[in-house]
């Protein structure tokens, strides 16, 4: 094969070795600039929320390819399993795609089919867009590059995911599956236990269907004690908080230690 058009996705290849990963969420912020601001923090992926998030194709596009440059994998959590989600984020530069609240195979095997081209597929073919970074190579090694390159992350935050482990991690092509411990704990009934144990039991399980199919096991919580003891706990790909949380802590902490210094008089 031919030097290839496609990035390498960075985040896949050390995965596929054994490595770990650390990201977080990227919730608000639309400036390209905010990837370079997370590489610096030494973050190696990145979701953009589009289920949630106020981002529109040409910024995720731009956010996508930003976050490529400055080394950081780019995630597109899309808002539904709908063709034009999938594709548009992959051809502005995403590397994967993190499918929200499944539950069962048949959506897997929906979204892959829109992520692969053919023969594993059915994503349309196109070249010199952000996804081969404007260039252009033989059509048919490009596309099978691309389907080795890109991943899919499906997130288990629902009761019939956790019921279904082993029929959707057992589908092809399926890389990681990421615990969303918020809408799971409202999913089994215990909403915002974090550290319930019937919402500690539903990970654990998914930690060892993981293990039984190599997929990698994933989580994204808000607090980077309970990520740290998942981590410890097997998981290898962990996203903590957002941008926006950080700014917001980092900020507040910093208003507090000032205020300090005056004493109670001010």
């Amino acid at each position: 094969m031919s030097v290839g058009v496609v990035p390498a996705n960075r985040l896949k290849r050390a995965l596929r070795s054994g490595g770990t990963a650390v990201g977080t969420m990227l919730a608000e912020f639309r400036q390209a600039s905010v990837m370079q601001l997370l590489a610096v923090a030494g973050f190696d992926f990145v979701i953009i929320d589009n289920e949630h998030g106020p981002f529109n194709v040409e910024t995720i596009a731009d956010l996508s390819r930003a976050a490529r440059a400055a080394g950081v994998t780019p995630i597109v959590r899309p808002p539904e399993l709908a063709y034009a989600h999938v594709t548009q984020a992959l051809d502005g530069g995403a590397q994967g795609i993190m499918l929200p609240r499944v539950t069962g195979a048949a959506e897997v095997h929906e979204c892959l089919a829109m992520m692969k081209y053919p023969p594993a597929g059915r994503r349309g073919s196109v070249m010199a867009r952000g996804h081969t970074e404007f260039r252009s190579g033989p059509l048919l090694e490009a596309m099978q590059q691309a389907n080795e390159e890109t991943m899919l992350v499906v997130q288990v935050e629902t009761a019939q995911a956790v019921e279904r482990l082993d029929e959707i991690l057992s589908v092809p092509g399926v890389d990681v599956a990421l615990v969303g411990p918020n809408d799971l704990s409202v999913a089994l009934g215990v909403g915002g236990q974090m550290e319930s144990p019937v919402l500690a039991g539903a990970i654990e399980r998914t930690i060892a269907a993981c293990r039984r199919h190599d997929v990698v096991p994933s989580i994204h919580t808000g607090d980077a004690r309970l990520s740290a003891m998942w981590a410890g706990k097997g998981m290898r790909m962990v996203s903590n908080g957002t941008e926006t949380g950080y700014l917001v802590a980092a900020g507040r902490g910093a208003v507090e230690q000032v205020r300090a210094g005056w004493g109670p008089a001010r």
